[in-house]
């Protein structure tokens, strides 16, 4: 079992419960040391390492089953690196799916927003994106 960050499509319970089967605890985490960004002509980020921080969701004690249903779902693009993050002023070590240096001409130099993917960003990510096959 391992803990998971997340930051960007994966901190939506809608996301979220269309992929994995278990039941996680979860809470507000920050990353330091990576940005995160928007993905040319889409609506979901990518982090890379930088001097910024992150904020997301930690879930909790990921099965392997999970963990194997997520690692199709982030694809190629991506690599799982273990990291630490804070939480409540703690530091915990979890996984995160971070970009791979050979895809980064996909990434847009406009920051991310939660805020905007809540409102109008889910909608087209839940109708169209088929890593949910």
């Amino acid at each position: 079992m391992t803990h998971l960050f997340t930051y960007g499509s994966l901190m939506f319970e809608d996301v979220w419960n269309r992929l994995v089967k278990g039941n996680y605890l979860s809470q507000k985490a920050t990353l330091s040391g990576y940005a995160r960004r928007s993905v040319k002509d889409d609506v979901y980020p990518v982090i890379f390492q930088a001097d910024e921080l992150v904020e997301g969701v930690v879930y909790y004690d990921i099965s392997e089953e999970d963990r194997i249903i997520l690692d199709i779902f982030e694809g190629e693009y991506y690599e799982r690196k273990e990291v630490e993050l804070l939480v409540k002023n703690e530091l915990i070590r979890a996984c995160v799916y971070v970009l791979k240096e050979e895809h980064f001409d996909i990434i847009d130099p406009k920051p991310w927003g939660e805020a905007l993917f809540a409102t109008e960003g889910i909608k087209r990510f839940l109708a169209n994106y088929k890593g949910f096959a």
